[in-house]
């Protein structure tokens, strides 16, 4: 026999039954923990349905189960457990978020110490149950119908490039010069940038659209030193699950008129590291975003949608259109004023347009002979990091357009208005 002193003073003994139960009750919620942790107020309903009511979530009675493995030989050491969460692997996850990321992680971190590669490995798998568990509850998947119909044959010869570039689902903007956001306000600004696109698409007689998501797409809680986590509305596995529902329904809305390309790239926003200089390159919620999307391309055998991998480290995709080769990037890393120029030289291809994100503003600038620096607004518009810098305007997208006689534009699509 065993005791206890309970949250009210008074000394409480427990049974060799009670002691077993709660012991292997304690090894399940540990196994299916993420982090080998046992949730002791979990632990004390799950008693309760056992048919033990004199059990509490306190550190009493953790203490006297606790004493109870040590004098049986049944509570595990910290490196035993330390073994636990990384051997895991977490099978249900790589079933939800897939093998791919695990493996990935597996390989960037070879070289790194065990007691390293085990903490990496278990804060990745936590954050894969969170998105695991944030699919199950907030994500819907109603697909229409239109979505699974065959590929459209190619009417015209131009072409468009539809780019998405700082979304930052889970901020949120309270009145910053008149501009309010938060995923309401971003689910309308969506909206309303899929009935643009399809408008211009149909006015220039285009059959072919190219989807670029050019990063920042979440908005993350860690990445300022003062950190703005109270205007995060959503923890990151929500953000990631309610980014990757927004950019589907987009490119699904797309599908219906037209043959839609997807390519996604991260932006700083999107590094699942708050430390530009600890995260390990690819480390973003883009991955994860790009490995969802293909997933129900695949699964959904949507005809009209193509999924197009980008380099390996999520970083830049290029690709040539019309007569035009284009690259992007999210554009944290541009230095200088050749910007086109240094991506031009780095990869030996002559650049007719350099396309970034980030700044949150919209421009074009023309830097030689048909050759273009543009940069894309964000979907947030003004806000309190805007104001600071001096720097602030309306929600905004944009499109590039080649026509059939090779002529560009790239054009703004304002999403502020009206909302």
């Amino acid at each position: 026999m065993r005791s206890y002193t309970n949250k009210e003073g008074e000394v409480i003994e427990v049974s060799q039954e009670h002691l077993d139960t709660a012991v292997r009750i304690k090894r399940e919620l540990q196994m299916a923990s993420p982090s080998h942790r046992t949730n002791w107020a979990q632990h004390e309903r799950m008693m309760l349905l056992e048919g033990f009511d004199d059990s509490e979530a306190s550190e009493s009675y953790r203490q006297m189960i606790k004493a109870y493995q040590t004098a049986t030989g049944t509570i595990e050491t910290r490196q035993k457990q330390a073994d636990l969460v990384a051997d895991s692997k977490l099978d249900s996850i790589k079933e939800a978020v897939g093998d791919m990321y695990f493996a990935k992680r597996e390989v960037q971190m070879e070289s790194l110490k065990l007691g390293r590669l085990k903490r990496e490995i278990t804060l990745y798998g936590v954050i894969a149950e969170q998105v695991r568990n944030a699919m199950l509850n907030e994500l819907f998947e109603i697909i229409p119908s239109f979505a699974y119909q065959e590929r459209l044959p190619i009417i015209g010869e131009g072409q468009m490039v539809v780019m998405l570039s700082d979304w930052h689902i889970g901020a949120t903007v309270d009145n910053v010069k008149g501009n309010t956001f938060n995923y309401e306000v971003a689910q309308k600004r969506v909206e309303k940038y899929l009935s643009r696109v399809k408008k211009i698409a149909h006015d220039e007689g285009i059959t072919e659209i190219n989807v670029v998501c050019m990063g920042d797409m979440t908005e993350h809680v860690s990445m300022r030193k003062v950190n703005q986590a109270h205007e995060a509305e959503f923890p990151l596995a929500v953000q990631i699950v309610k980014a990757y529902e927004l950019i589907r329904n987009f490119i699904v809305g797309l599908s219906e008129d037209f043959n839609v390309t997807y390519r996604g790239i991260g932006g700083n926003h999107d590094r699942m590291n708050g430390d530009k200089n600890d995260n390990i390159d690819g480390d973003s919620t883009i991955f994860v975003i790009n490995f969802m999307i293909k997933e129900f391309i695949e699964k959904a055998k949507a005809s009209r949608i193509s999924y197009v991998e980008v380099d390996h480290i999520n970083y830049s995709t290029s690709f040539y259109l019309n007569g035009y080769n284009m690259k992007f990037v999210h554009g944290d890393n541009e230095k200088g004023n050749k910007k086109l120029a240094s991506h031009a030289d780095i990869d030996n291809t002559s650049y007719n347009v350099l396309a970034m994100g980030h700044l949150h503003h919209f421009s074009v600038k023309e830097v030689g002979q048909n050759k273009y620096e543009a940069y894309v607004g964000s979907l947030m518009g003004a806000n309190n990091y805007g104001v600071k810098g001096k720097f602030l305007s309306n929600a905004s997208q944009g499109v590039i357009l080649v026509n059939s006689l090779g002529e560009i534009d790239i054009k703004r699509v304002d999403l502020q208005k009206n909302i």
